[in-house]
């Protein structure tokens, strides 16, 4: 995807910016019938699918979305609706001529307005149970510094109605085996599969069966996973051998890039300081504090996430993680990726955050997003840099790694893989045309 560099075309990009995507697609058309160098070509050709994605991605009239705000919050009016809409409290875009909604804008709502949570009908009592659990593994963890081991069985599965084409392609996630994680072994699938190899950086098993029937592709797997305690003393970290860590210090565009701005906001950041780990501090310190979470539209509809996050001060897990791998890259800190799931006793649900490598005491784990909706809590804050729960599944060590056997189409997420990917012969399937379900059913402590 490094081709998303490139910039539109000055047309295509005015009629994009008045909401005419109709307009856009036309002369989209007329310039791929020009002569444009090959990058140009290939940015053409996604835009016209990024377009697709686009609208799927904002489903909601103004009257929909009013309906799902009056249904979940309690006493709410068409009026308060006009006023959070009109001060751009609510996300939505214009495409040809009407205003249509994010499809998850009430959640980020309750995200960017807190108070409104209050007002909710129905509260999500199994997600303060989680908190109440995780944080209970925490204080632990903090007390005693004695990294726990869980054994833990998780279930991926992808849902997807019959067709017309000949054959269905199912991409899950698995658990990988390296750093936190020591063995992951296969209890049971849907189909026969190919599984990637055990420490590949995107580990999927791959299925195949006719498309004709509905189908459901699963697997159900068990893996044993460690805390991440970590006790050091900073003034003996040195700077690595950037030779020896060359991959985890470059650019990887379209989302780790070095821009101006980015490396100013690296300069601002660091001021004076020398010492790798506490300039990696100081960029966590700054995320927590700066960067709001809010949820985020498909990765594939940005053109580079980072410097949306510096820009912005906003942004999910993995949109915190890759402004904070950006950071420590160009100070000339070795930084990586780390995703999967956030894997809890009752359920889990996909989520990402970082590494960076000290010298001499090896790769740290560092999750913005978990330290930074803990800011109120200094020990918590302070926990989430260079120590790490166990409610994980970890199946992605990189971002933007090709999944093994290759995709013949576009991939949903061209850079991540946590709920599958699946195709047919002649396209990608988007996210919207199947359904995934990620499942807990065992969580064990074992030493």
């Amino acid at each position: 995807m490094k081709f998303l560099a490139a910039q539109l075309p000055e047309k295509i990009s005015f009629f994009e910016s008045i909401g005419d995507y109709d307009g856009a697609l036309k002369e989209l058309e007329i310039q791929l019938d020009d002569y444009l160098p090959s990058i140009m070509i290939e940015r053409l050709r996604w835009e016209r699918e990024r377009i697709v994605r686009l609208k799927n991605n904002y489903p909601y009239s103004a009257s929909e979305a009013l309906g799902i705000l009056s249904r979940d919050i309690e006493g709410f009016t068409e009026g308060e609706f006009d006023s959070l809409n009109s001060a751009r409290k609510l996300d939505s875009m214009i495409f040809d001529g009407e205003e249509k909604f994010e499809k998850r804008f009430d959640k980020n709502l309750l995200f960017t307005m807190p108070e409104y949570e209050k007002r909710l009908k129905s509260k999500n009592t199994d997600r303060e149970a989680t908190r109440v659990s995780l944080h209970k593994e925490i204080d632990r963890l903090i007390s005693e510094r004695q990294p726990a081991r869980f054994r833990v069985v998780a279930k991926s599965s992808i849902s997807v109605e019959g067709s017309d084409e000949s054959v269905y392609r199912c991409w899950l996630p698995v658990s990988r085996v390296g750093d936190q994680v020591s063995s992951t072994r296969i209890l049971s699938s849907s189909h026969s599969y190919f599984l990637s190899p055990a420490d590949y950086s995107q580990r999927t098993v791959y299925m195949e069966t006719a498309a004709k029937n509905d189908t459901v592709f699963s697997i159900e797997y068990e893996y044993e996973i460690s805390e991440i305690s970590t006790s050091l003393d900073p003034f003996s970290c040195v700077e690595p051998d950037a030779k020896r860590f060359s991959g985890y210090l470059c650019e990887q565009a379209p989302h780790v890039v070095f821009s101006p701005l980015v490396r100013s906001l690296a300069e601002e950041i660091v001021g004076s300081e020398n010492n790798p780990y506490f300039i990696a501090k100081s960029f966590y310190d700054w995320i927590c504090e700066n960067v709001k979470y809010t949820f985020m539209s498909e990765y594939a509809l940005y053109p580079n996430l980072s410097e949306f996050a510096a820009v912005n001060l906003r942004g999910d897990c993995g949109v915190k993680a890759l402004l904070f791998i950006t950071l420590c890259r160009i100070k000339g800190i070795p930084a990586r990726w780390q995703s999967g799931w956030f894997a809890a006793p009752l359920g889990a649900s996909p989520h990402d955050w970082a590494m960076f490598w000290v010298e001499p005491f090896g790769w740290l784990p560092v999750d913005c997003s978990f330290g930074g909706s803990r800011k109120d809590i200094p020990a918590y804050r302070e926990f989430y840099f260079g120590n790490l729960d166990a409610y994980r599944m970890v199946s992605n060590s990189a971002f933007m790694s090709p999944l093994v056997p290759a995709k013949r189409f576009y991939r949903s997420d061209p850079y991540d893989n946590q709920v599958g990917e699946l195709e047919t012969e002649s396209r990608n399937l988007r996210s919207n045309e199947w359904e995934y379900s990620l499942e807990i059913s065992s969580f064990e402590r074992i030493l």
